[in-house]
Formats: structure tokens, sequence, C-alpha cells
């Protein structure tokens, strides 16, 4: 299994996310903003709302891959991590009237920039992976539904800079470091009538711990007086709850989505002044005959805490933040379209896009500005059977 996580995820790079998660998983929830916690789509429900594959008529197997175009400058100077593909596979298969399984493999979070052969930013390569593996049993009687899926994350992060004799240290960095956690998703849906259905989700903090990766990046730092101590190599995917609402009016589908991501509390990020995040999506989609298209919007408050003083320690968390891990997107607009190619197979599509935003804040290296864009297009051969 561990060599197929790092196949998977080989060429990982800042993705169109919130924070460091990507804004929906599979065609259709990221066609439509990023929901899915009351909207059903079938087997791409596994994580984002374990509940709604009880919904499920048939078995149902998505086989998708997404195209990350990542656009991150900082000073002037692109990051070479500009590309990536990521695989997903997402199944359900309905038990009986009440019961459905379901299981998912897919890329699910990263972020990192790579700007090596300029000393100025550092020389500085930063990449973090993840990828989760669920299975999901899913029950579903009288308008209302409960799931549960375990989770197993996969998880590599590598971070490495060259200081070229600042405080007399140059290269930084003992090589990426990868852990297995585990964790939970539990979801409830509840249809008020035939078209207006709520969701809730709950998915717990998943413990990671990095050897030998966020302690190396800091010693210098301690060396020189600026940090008291060496950071843990602890960096936990924070804990999450969220509310999605779903009507339904003729052909159209209209949804909403609110989350809230734990970053204040997750073991790593509170030490880098992570806040926690609002999300919001919005989708809208139209449906007939076997062919859907639909228009979405995400918002996700910007979860980085800027140091606006002249402090050297607050100048070196802005250096770490914003130069190495600058997860700053805020606006994503989305928009998909799918048909069924056959009585058993669809295609879909959805393209994402997150508009430049730039931030200029006071660093180790001097005022560093970063600008960040993204966009990404998936499609997801599905079949059902």
């Amino acid at each position: 299994m561990k060599k197929l996580v790092l196949v998977a995820l080989s060429a990982s790079v800042l993705l169109a996310t919130n924070g460091d998660n990507l804004i929906g998983l599979g065609a259709k929830s990221r066609a439509m903003g990023g929901v899915g916690i009351a909207t059903f789509f079938g087997a791409e429900n596994v994580l984002v709302n374990p509940a709604m594959i009880a919904k499920s008529k048939n078995t149902q197997m998505d086989f998708g891959a997404t195209l990350f175009m990542p656009s991150v400058q900082a000073n002037g100077t692109d990051s070479d991590a500009d590309m990536s593909i990521m695989p997903e596979v997402f199944s359900s298969i309905k038990i009986n009237e009440n019961w459905a399984f379901g299981l998912g493999m897919f890329g699910a979070a990263g972020m990192g920039v790579d700007y090596r052969g300029t000393p100025t930013l550092m020389d500085a390569r930063t990449n973090l992976m993840l990828m989760k593996f669920a299975p999901t049993l899913a029950y579903h009687t009288d308008g209302i539904s409960a799931g549960f899926a375990p989770v197993i994350q996969y998880g590599s992060l590598d971070i490495a800079y060259n200081m070229h004799g600042m405080g007399g240290i140059n290269q930084v960095g003992s090589g990426s470091s990868d852990h297995f956690g585990v964790g939970f998703a539990l979801g409830f849906s509840y249809d008020v009538n035939n078209d207006f259905t709520i969701g809730l989700v709950y998915k717990s903090k998943i413990s990671m711990s990095y050897k030998n990766t966020l302690s190396t990046a800091s010693a210098p730092f301690v060396a020189m007086g600026i940090f008291p101590a060496v950071f843990a190599d602890d960096l936990a995917q924070p804990a999450e709850y969220g509310l999605g609402l779903s009507y339904n009016f003729d052909n159209l589908n209209f949804s909403f989505d609110y989350k809230k991501v734990k970053w204040g509390s997750a073991d790593g990020y509170k030490d880098f002044g992570w806040k926690d995040q609002n999300i919001y999506s919005l989708g809208v989609k139209y449906e007939n005959d076997g062919t859907w298209y639909s228009l979405g919007y995400n918002h996700a408050t910007n979860p980085i805490t800027t140091y606006p003083g002249a402090t050297p320690q607050g100048q070196s968390l802005n250096m770490f933040n914003y130069l190495m891990f600058p997860a700053t997107s805020e606006d994503h607009f989305t928009t998909g379209a799918g048909t069924n190619l056959n009585k058993n197979i669809s295609l879909d599509f959805s393209f994402v896009y997150s508009p430049s935003n730039t931030m200029t804040v006071n660093t180790t290296i001097g005022p560093l500005t970063v600008k960040h864009s993204e966009s990404s297009a998936e499609i997801t051969l599905r079949y059902d059977f």
C-alpha cells in the first residue's frame, strides 16, 4: 500500500485548497464549490459525509484524476512546484434496502513550494502530501441516514532551505519523513421532504508526526536566539465539523455547506499561529436526461496569522508561513458538467479557479510579497452495476 501511496502523491504541490485541504472530493462536489454534506453524489460522498452513501440505489465505482496548476510567486520569482496529477478511487455498494458500504482512496491535502536556485529565497523547498483511505458503513431509514468511516491517513513532509551563512549556517533539512495516522468521520442527514435535505458531519483530528522535519527546520532559529525551543515534529490534520443544506426544484439543485476547520488547536499548525477557518460553499446544478451542468463558489478565511511587528520571532514565523507554506487561497470559482455515456457508464468533469491573492509581510530575509493563484481540472469515469 505504501508504494501505491508514494506513486499517487509523488508530484503533489500546492493544491486548490482551504488551508491545505482540497475544497471538495470528486468532480461533482468540486464543480459545485465543494458542497456534499447534504447533497447526494453517490460514491463521492464517502468522506465528505459518509451518511449520504446510504441513499445509493446500486453499486458504483468512480475512477478520477485531477490536474493541479498552481501559481505561487515570491518577490517576483515563480515556484517550480507548478503542476501535479492526483488520482482518486471511490466505491459504494448497496447491501440491502437500509445498509450501504463504501470505500475511498484519494489524495486529500497538500502544499509546498520549490525555490531551489534562488538564494534570495533561501533555495526553499517544502512538500506536504496527504492521502486517505476510508472504508465506510451507512444506514438509512425513513429519511434519516447515519454513516461512519474510520480514516487511515498517510502523510509525507519535507522541509529544506539554505541560509547561505546567516548565523554561520548553510544547508538545513534532513530529507522527507512519512507517517500513518488514524481518525474517523461521522455523518448524519435528514430528508425534511422529497426536495429538502439537511446534513451534519464531524471529522476527528488525525495526529501525525514527521521525524526530524519541523525540529530540524526550526533549530537554526533557536541557535540564533529567535525561538526559545525547537518545534515538535507533530503536524496534525485538524478536526472539523460542518452543516449542509440541499434543495431540489424541478431540474435544479441548490446546495450550501458551512465548515469549521480547527487549525488553531491542531498540533504544529497552532505553533505557526494558524487560526480556525470558516468555509462557505455554494453550488447550483441543472440535470436533465442524464446530463448535468453546474456552477459553484467557495470562500474560506485565511487561516495564517500575519505578524506585523518587527520582532525577530514574528518575522521568522512569517517566513515559514508565507515563503514555505503559503496556503492563502480564499475565493474559488467552479464549474462542471457530466453525462451518461450509456446505461452503466458516465463521465464527469470539473474546473476550479482561484484568483490571485497577494500578501506582503516582513520576514527574516526582508520584505516578502507572495502572489498565489490556482486552477485545477478533474475528470471522473463512473460505472454503475
